[in-house]
């Protein structure tokens, strides 16, 4: 994977149960955006959501998980709107980079757990550092703003893999 040059405008997109979370990263490390969207569940409105951010950010890659690795545990549903957002990102000409859940923890946590990444994460971007959920307990489901530091963890893995 070539490294990105410098201001090279990143879309990470984490497809989520109610709609989907994302990040807009400037290369190397310039956070521009960040939130998430929620919606009644259907392919079409995740799709003009995810046609909204092109076009508002023309982004020069889009981020997804790699559901092809190994340990990639994503539902069928999910798996369908990863692969309609990267059809509809190629469509518009927009180079598309898988990076895995693995590839993740590997550079910001290595043998830890998906909240010392975002920990990590956290004090690179401390403008998100107040926004990190509490730490997960195992009776506890997960926090939707969890969400975001994932596809933070999919942009953030892709630059520094590049390097």
């Amino acid at each position: 994977m070539p490294a990105f040059p410098k201001n090279t405008i990143l879309l990470a997109i984490d497809p989520t149960s109610r709609g989907f979370a994302f990040v807009v990263l400037e290369a190397p490390a310039f956070l521009v955006d960040w939130g998430s969207k929620t919606f009644p569940a259907s392919n079409r409105n995740l799709l003009y959501r995810v046609d909204e951010l092109l076009s508002r950010y023309k982004p020069d890659a889009l981020l997804l998980e790699d559901l092809a690795a190994d340990g990639a545990r994503r539902r069928k549903r999910a798996r369908r709107e990863i692969e309609s957002i990267e059809h509809r990102a190629r469509k518009r000409g927009v180079r598309v980079e898988r990076v895995s859940r693995v590839a993740v923890l590997d550079t910001f946590a290595p043998e830890k757990s998906k909240y010392e990444a975002a920990l990590r994460l956290a004090e690179i971007f401390p403008v998100l550092a107040n926004r990190l959920p509490r730490k997960r307990n195992t009776w506890r489901p997960e926090e939707a703003r969890m969400n975001v530091f994932d596809a933070l963890g999919i942009a953030a893995a892709t630059v520094e893999r590049a390097r």
